[in-house]
């Protein structure tokens, strides 16, 4: 399986993001410089030529002709320059600029890029006038000009590129500095959780608590995960020492079970009996191979409705009439209850649960069974079953000897008895209420323990209505 690295993801996320940042911020810085240093390169240009402008002076011929006084021209000596009067006549040039050619008819200030011997420049066209002998009366003449002005463009790329070359550099540089603060900065984020890690690490059966760091709980983001573990272990421990109490006292029943049917068998073959006798001793070992057959099926059904799914529960479409299940278990327990001389009565009218029947039945069945063993003889069961648009509620009342406060908690317990005389009397194993609570549950519902109006208990069952 492929391992991946978050913090390396992390990492490597924000690289790429800085760096894209860095491209866009260096093409901008491309644009801008490059607008800006064309722009003050053609500023030059047009100054250039305004400076040859002012060096033409009158020649002080008879024809009132304009000349280029050379002493008046301060141009760079890479750049090249003509200059023409209005006939078209070249006042002056540099050796070079014979190549100095452009479009004609073009407006003045207008910058073209040209290339002479294989080198690139920029040109400018300007046209202008100079007055020639502005004191005579007549007020002088005007003679127009042109001046062509080229310089080489290097100078200003060699700007631009070394502008773009140090915002490059700088965000390459922001980038490797990012990259090292990012990875001391999530090692020593992490640190806490790698910590966590390793307590969780020494977790192990008997040894439940979490050793959570300090800085751990300090941190907002992994303060819920800490308290989600330790309720987890908490709910893990809790269930493990149950699943070990259960184990435990399922071992001990079924060891006093086995240990009666021995002594039963014991008891028969010690000595030479009578027919009748080994009969008897036939018939007890029966006995108690059907309570030890009891006990079996009772552990098997707890851990079916304690490993099923409660999710799963409440989305069953099983549906149980409660009033009815009630009737049919009760008919069905009929001759034990004339035996205790115990009668069971119904209150209620028609109400569907969402519980499957089976379940139904096992619950009321263990609830019932209890009633009638603990009844007085004459006494009167009742059952009710009532219900509103979300819940339904079946309530078994009996007139016993009540439950006190102190145990109405734990005789929902695995194998817990208030009395074990009387529960070895009455054969009961210690998992029928256990049994009870468990399905509810498993159905998303809840069961209590409450006192009667007269003396007795009642349990109190509430299971979700089913939808129609």
């Amino acid at each position: 399986m492929k391992m991946r690295s978050i913090q390396r993801q992390l990492i490597v996320t924000v690289l790429l993001l800085e760096l894209f940042s860095a491209a866009s911020v260096t093409s901008i810085v491309y644009v801008h410089e490059r607008h800006s240093v064309l722009h003050a390169f053609d500023v030059m240009l047009r100054g250039q030529a305004d400076s040859l402008m002012g060096a033409v002076q009158d020649a002080e011929d008879v024809g009132d002709n304009v000349m280029l006084d050379f002493a008046d021209v301060h141009a760079p000596r890479e750049d090249e320059y003509q200059v023409f009067d209005e006939n078209g006549r070249m006042l002056g040039a540099t050796p070079h600029a014979k190549e100095l050619t452009i479009p004609p008819n073009m407006p003045s200030g207008s910058v073209i890029p040209i290339q002479m011997e294989h080198r690139h420049y920029r040109a400018i066209v300007v046209h202008g006038s100079r007055w020639i002998d502005a004191a005579e009366p007549s007020g002088g003449l005007i003679r127009h000009m042109t001046v062509i002005y080229a310089s080489p463009v290097y100078p200003a790329w060699r700007a631009i590129k070394q502008a773009v070359w140090f915002y490059s550099l700088a965000s390459l540089m922001v980038m490797a500095l990012t990259a090292a603060w990012m990875v001391w900065a999530l090692r020593k984020s992490l640190a806490p959780l790698e910590g966590l890690a390793q307590a969780a690490s020494r977790i192990a059966a008997g040894m439940w608590k979490l050793d959570a760091p300090e800085e751990a709980r300090r941190t907002t983001e992994l303060r819920s995960l800490v308290a989600a573990l330790e309720t987890s272990l908490a709910g893990m421990e809790d269930a493990f020492r149950k699943q070990q109490q259960f184990v435990g006292d399922a071992a001990h029943e079924l060891k006093t079970a086995v240990a009666v049917v021995k002594s039963s068998l014991q008891l028969v073959t010690i000595r030479q009996r009578t027919e009748d006798e080994y009969r008897a001793g036939i018939d007890r070992c029966q006995h108690d191979i059907v309570r030890l057959e009891a006990l079996v099926q009772q552990m098997l059904t707890l851990a079916r409705a304690e490993n099923d799914s409660e999710d799963q529960a409440k989305h069953t479409t099983s549906v149980s009439n409660l009033l009815q299940v009630a009737q049919e278990v009760a008919s069905r327990l009929l001759p034990v209850a004339e035996i205790h001389g115990v009668r069971i009565v119904f209150e209620g009218e028609t109400v569907l649960a969402r519980i499957e029947e089976t379940a139904a039945q096992t619950v009321v069945c263990n609830i019932l069974t209890n009633a009638i063993q603990f009844s007085p003889c004459g006494g009167e069961i009742r059952v009710e079953v009532s219900s509103d648009d979300e819940k339904c509620w079946l309530s078994i009342t009996d007139q016993g000897p009540g439950i006190p406060r102190e145990d109405r908690e734990r005789i929902f317990e695995r194998f817990w008895r208030g009395d074990p005389s009387r529960s070895r009397q009455t054969g009961g194993s210690g998992l029928g209420l256990a049994i009870v609570k468990a399905i509810v549950q498993q159905q998303g519902g809840m069961v209590h323990v409450e006192d009667s109006d007269a003396k007795g208990t009642t349990f109190r069952i509430e299971i979700p209505h089913h939808a129609s």
